[in-house]
């Protein structure tokens, strides 16, 4: 055999095997300085404002794949009257190796979340999912895409088929999309109200600008609060395209902008046309029940419908106004709200 011939016949399988033992070793690298990096960041401040924490980690995928397996895992978030935590028993990472970077996250078991009201008061709900995944994607100044879809979700305080959260930069980049649904739901006794346990779907589809105000966040730099401090500072708004919400027997569409005050209270207005809401005055007069303010938003419904009416094919409009930590129903105010930090 000449040379040339042993050439071309050696030539690939060396190359494949300096391919492999490069892609190998760049595997190890790689994989290495994650596993340091979460054994660096177990107990502290992964971004700020945010701490995580797991008893125990696996990093496997060789060679294309990092698979990160945490168990015991707590991610707590501060707030400015105390500390909000999410707790899960099996968190799972995926990412490539090679291509973009793109994480996919899977959280099974026993999950458990708890937060802090404004008096101080610390709630724990724990819960169950039938499947939870997530997935993130980032650009060149931090995250530029975040899903999360979750199917069979369980707790004391409500249940529901299945719950989604998307949201991406704008393709023009001067917003956040973000579209939100939840199918299935149903309340417990405890928060049931005159509409029923029942929430068939809800769905919003908003736009915040700008996002430039949320720039720091997406490049974990800035916590939950300097984002949206930022954000309200430079004349935020989030625009709503739509949001429904379906009972049973009720149906709701509306749109509108909502904004943070000084107070960092919601304030704006939603516009919407109720379809269905004569069967509710109908079972409030057989109850017994009549409009009233400072009652919760189908007491001032109520009234909004005496005053009001509804047009000729049974629709109300509605428009339901949030200013300085008061929530209303036209004219009428319904209930109080808190500010969001």
């Amino acid at each position: 055999m000449k040379y040339s011939s042993r050439f071309f016949l050696y030539a690939p399988l060396a190359l494949f095997l300096l391919l492999a033992a490069g892609a190998g070793t760049y595997w190890w690298i790689v994989a290495s300085a994650l596993s340091k990096k979460l054994d660096a960041l177990n107990g502290r401040e992964a971004i700020p404002g945010v701490t995580l924490s797991f008893t125990s980690k696996s990093v496997s995928g060789f060679p294309f794949n990092l698979d990160v397996e945490l168990d015991g895992v707590t991610l707590t978030v501060a707030t400015p009257h105390g500390p909000s935590s999410w707790k899960a028993e099996k968190f799972a990472l995926h990412a490539l190796t090679y291509g973009r970077e793109q994480m996919i996250f899977e959280i099974a078991g026993h999950q458990q979340a708890s937060w802090t009201d404004l008096e101080g008061h610390k709630h724990v709900m724990p819960f169950e999912t039938g499947e939870l995944h997530a997935s993130a994607i980032m650009g060149k100044t931090g995250l530029s895409r975040l899903d999360i879809d979750l199917v069979g979700f369980g707790s004391p305080a409500l249940t529901a088929g299945r719950a989604q959260i998307h949201a991406r930069v704008a393709p023009e980049g001067h917003g956040i999309d973000i579209a939100a649904g939840a199918d299935a739901v149903r309340l417990s006794p405890a928060l049931t109200g005159a509409l029923g346990p029942d929430i068939k779907q809800v769905r919003i589809d908003a736009t915040a600008f700008p996002a430039k105000a949320f720039d720091g966040l997406r490049a974990g730099t800035t916590d939950w609060t300097g984002a949206l401090e930022n954000w309200r500072k430079g004349n935020g708004q989030l625009r709503v395209a739509s949001v429904q919400i379906d009972w049973a027997h009720l149906s709701t569409m509306g749109k509108g902008t909502l904004m943070l005050d000084d107070k960092h209270s919601v304030s704006g207005l939603l516009d919407f046309k109720i379809a269905g809401f004569d069967r509710v005055v109908d079972r409030a007069r057989q109850s017994g029940q009549a409009g009233d303010s400072f009652r919760g938003l189908v007491p001032a419904l109520l009234s909004r419908a005496a005053k009001a009416g509804a047009t000729a094919d049974g629709r109300m409009g509605a428009v339901v106004g949030f200013n300085a930590g008061i929530v209303s129903v036209g004219d009428v105010p319904a209930t109080t709200e808190e500010p969001l930090y």
